[in-house]
C-alpha cells in the first residue's frame, strides 16, 4: 500500500507524523489553503504536539505546506502556493547531503 510505504519512510527519519485526508476545500481560494481531518485530538491521543502551527505538511516526499490553524478535530493547511506563505527553504543540489 503506497500510504504504508510512506509512513515507512517517515518513521526511517525519525519524524513524526500523522495520516490525514482533506476534508474541505474552498473553490475560491483554491491555491491557498485546505482543511484536514486531523487537529488537537489527534495531539492528545499520541501525548505529544505533532500537529501544531507552522507544522509542515508532507505528501510522499514533497512539502505541500504548514499547518496555519489547529482545532479540535481539524486544522487549515496553508498552501505553499499561496503568497501569505513564506517557507524558510534550504536548497539541496547535486548528491543528497547527510
Amino acid at each position: 500500500c503506497k500510504r504504508y510505504d510512506e509512513l515507512s519512510y517517515l518513521q526511517g527519519l525519525l519524524v513524526q507524523a500523522i495520516p490525514a485526508r482533506v476534508i474541505y476545500r474552498d473553490p475560491g481560494s483554491f491555491s491557498s489553503s485546505f482543511w484536514i481531518n486531523a487537529g488537537d485530538d489527534a495531539n492528545k491521543i499520541l501525548k505529544k504536539p505533532v500537529i501544531q502551527k507552522n507544522s509542515p505538511v508532507i505528501v510522499g516526499r514533497s512539502i505541500v505546506g504548514a499547518i496555519d490553524y489547529v482545532g479540535k478535530s481539524q486544522s487549515r493547511v496553508r498552501l505553499i502556493t499561496d503568497v501569505a506563505l513564506k517557507p524558510s527553504v534550504r536548497a539541496v543540489r547535486g548528491h543528497p547531503q547527510n
